[in-house]
């Protein structure tokens, strides 16, 4: 049988509902991701422009839209910048 050298994987939703979300096309070697390539999905709308004119507590609310499937990672990682 051939060893498989290198190959693609979907990494992303799994559900066809959970669209719009980051999806990452990932070439991989084993273990070893040799390439990454992101599909932003249809949830990111200008949420930087809408968050520059809003003071910064007042923008918590914007990151729970960015993806809907981890909303709690993007409110950590604006509170934590």
């Amino acid at each position: 049988m051939r060893e498989i050298e290198s190959y693609t994987m979907n990494f992303g939703p799994q559900h066809p509902a959970a669209h719009g979300v980051l999806r990452l096309v990932l070439e991989m070697d084993g273990e070893v991701i040799h390439r990454a390539d992101p599909h932003v999905g249809l949830l990111h709308r200008g949420t930087e422009k809408l968050a520059e004119s809003k003071p910064f507590n007042q923008s918590i609310g914007y990151m729970d839209r960015l993806d809907y499937v981890s909303m709690m990672c993007n409110e950590h990682a604006y509170v934590a910048a």
